[in-house]
C-alpha cells in the first residue's frame, strides 16, 4: 500500500521540477530568442522529467547521460545547420553520426539522448529559420541543462530532507 506522504511528496516534487524547469527554459530562452522561448521551457521540462529518477544518486547517473547526448546532439545538429539547411536526408546523416559517435567515444548510453537533441534542433530550425544555428543548438544545450540542474536540486533536496527526517 502507497503512504499517503509517499505520494504527497511525489506530487509535489514533480510538480517543482515540471513547472521550476519549464518557467526557467521559458525565461531564459525569451531573454536571447523571444519566438523560441516556449520551446524553450518545454525542453527543460521534458529534460528535467527525462533525468529524475527515484534517488539521488539514480537521478547523478541520468543527469551525466543527458548532458553528454544534449552537449553531442547540439554540436552535431549545430555545425550541420552551419552549412546545410534541414533536409530528410540531412536528418538521418546527423542521427548516423550521432549514433557512430557516441560508440566511438564508448557512450552508447547517449545514443537515445542525442537522437532526440538532434531532432529537436533541427525542427527548430526548420520553423525559426532567422535563429542562427549555433544560437539554436546553445539555447536547446542550456535548456537542457537547466531542467537537468532542475531535476538534481529536486532529488537531492529530497534526500537531505529525508535524510533529517530520520
Amino acid at each position: 500500500m502507497i503512504k499517503d506522504n509517499t505520494v504527497l511528496s511525489v506530487t509535489l516534487k514533480s510538480v517543482f521540477l515540471v513547472v521550476g524547469s519549464y518557467v526557467s527554459g521559458y525565461y531564459f530562452t525569451q531573454m536571447i530568442h523571444e519566438p523560441t522561448s516556449l520551446v524553450g521551457g518545454l525542453w527543460a521540462a521534458i529534460s528535467g522529467i527525462i533525468v529524475c529518477e527515484s534517488t539521488a544518486r539514480e537521478t547523478l547517473h541520468s543527469a551525466k547521460i543527458r548532458i553528454i547526448g544534449s552537449l553531442t546532439g547540439a554540436i552535431i545538429s549545430g555545425v550541420y545547420l552551419v552549412f546545410f539547411p534541414f533536409t530528410i536526408l540531412g536528418f538521418a546523416i546527423c542521427i548516423a553520426l550521432g549514433v557512430l559517435l557516441c560508440y566511438f567515444f564508448k557512450i552508447q548510453h547517449s545514443i537515445k539522448l542525442t537522437a532526440i537533441t538532434i531532432s529537436v534542433i533541427l525542427i527548430v530550425s526548420t520553423v525559426e529559420k532567422e535563429l542562427h544555428p549555433i544560437i539554436n543548438a546553445g539555447l536547446r544545450f542550456v535548456e537542457s541543462a537547466i531542467g537537468t540542474a532542475l531535476a538534481l536540486a529536486v532529488a537531492y533536496g529530497a534526500y537531505y530532507l529525508n535524510k533529517t527526517k530520520t
